[in-house]
């Protein structure tokens, strides 16, 4: 009776859904040096993403995220990089070096449109902040993008480190 006990309280206390998610130690954003856009759609294929090996946006160098707007303040000197991104550079965005999600960069006087992605904008402000959209210019009828703009491990992990507003 005793074994049947233990093992029921043991299968309630390790299949228990967790609502909140263990914050990982660092949020970074790569550029990848090689990928393939999934045919038809402007979407990193992740199964072909490899990410370089040194973060293009450090865990410093992001100073806050709204989780309303799914915008990223950053410092003055990493704003300047991210200005000189080009059109259509891929990154992703990690916790602890892992994956949360991959996107786009599109610059804010771009003319090509990018469904089907989470897309990197930056409105040349001097706020410094860079917003994580869903789609360029908007995210069109019909199009689907995989939200993970506040993904549980990201913001459990912004919000340890005091980021979140």
């Amino acid at each position: 009776m005793r074994t049947l006990l233990v093992t029921v309280a043991a299968f309630l206390i390790f299949s228990c859904k967790k609502e909140n998610a263990a914050p990982g130690k660092t949020v970074e954003i790569y550029l990848l040096k090689s990928f393939e856009i999934i045919n038809g759609q402007c979407r990193v294929n992740p199964s072909t993403a490899i990410m370089q090996d040194t973060a293009a946006i450090g865990n410093n160098d992001i100073q806050r995220y709204s989780i309303s707007d799914h915008t990223f303040t950053l410092n003055f000197f990493t704003m300047q990089t991210v200005k000189a991104f080009r059109d259509f550079t891929s990154f992703a965005v990690t916790v602890d070096r892992q994956v949360v999600y991959y996107g786009i960069f599109k610059s804010s006087y771009s003319s090509a449109s990018c469904d089907n992605s989470i897309i990197m904008s930056d409105n040349f402000s001097a706020d410094n902040k860079i917003k994580m959209q869903l789609g360029y210019p908007g995210l069109l009828q019909g199009a689907t993008v995989e939200d993970q703009r506040n993904n549980p491990k990201l913001i459990a992990t912004l919000r340890s480190q005091g980021k979140i507003e």
